[in-house]
C-alpha cells in the first residue's frame, strides 16, 4: 500500500499536506487553479525528525524522553509517537480546482 502524495502550499511552508486537503483550501479560496510543491521524504537526512507535536523541525538528539516534555511512546522507552517523517521540495505542479457541487 503506497501512500498519499503530499504537497506544500508554497516553499515557505513547512507542512505538507494531502491534495485532497490543498485543493478544498483552494476552493475556499475561491481559486480555479493552485500551484503547489511536490513534499518528497527526506530519506538522507539523520540529524533531523519532524516533530508533528510542535510542528516544527527539531534535531533528532532532542527528540528523547529526557530533552522533550511531549515526548511519549506506547512502551514508554521507545520512539514517540510524535516524531514524524521529513520532507522536502520537489517540483512545483499546478492544479485545475473543481467547483464544490451544490
Amino acid at each position: 500500500m503506497s501512500k498519499e502524495k503530499l504537497y506544500f502550499k508554497s516553499i515557505d511552508d513547512n507542512i505538507c499536506y494531502s491534495l485532497q486537503t490543498q485543493i478544498e483550501d483552494a476552493r475556499d479560496e475561491e481559486l480555479t487553479t493552485v500551484t503547489l510543491v511536490e513534499a518528497i521524504p527526506d530519506n538522507d537526512n539523520n540529524d533531523y525528525v519532524w516533530c508533528s507535536h510542535y510542528e516544527a523541525t527539531e534535531e533528532k538528539s532532542l527528540c528523547s524522553k529526557n530533552n522533550c516534555p511531549a515526548y511519549t511512546s506506547k512502551s514508554g522507552r521507545g520512539k514517540c509517537e510524535h516524531r514524524g517523517n521529513l520532507y522536502t521540495f520537489g517540483e512545483e505542479v499546478t492544479f485545475d480546482v473543481p467547483q464544490a457541487d451544490h
